[in-house]
């Protein structure tokens, strides 16, 4: 699941990445600025992803044994609007 999710931040953050420098600075920046920017941008992103990842499932673990595996389980489908089904 961790693989499936940081493909997919991954995979979004370059389009974004890209997609707001161009609307953004195109009538001001050249293109290789653009480029540039958007490599840095993107790195920077890819880097936070990556290390930001592992400690997130990290801390959700923590907090499942803390609370309870029912519990937890009770306040994601809440936070998922699912509450009542």
């Amino acid at each position: 699941m961790w693989l499936r999710a940081t493909c997919s931040t991954l995979i979004s953050q370059l389009v974004d990445s890209y997609i707001v420098l161009f609307i953004a600075f195109s009538s001001v920046f050249s293109w290789q600025l653009i480029l540039v920017v958007g490599i840095m941008n993107y790195t920077y992103k890819f880097t936070v992803a990556i290390i930001l990842t592992p400690l997130i499932y990290f801390i959700e673990g923590r907090i499942e044994d803390y609370v309870g595996h029912d519990v937890a389980h009770k306040m994601k489908r809440a936070a998922m609007g699912m509450e009542n089904e």
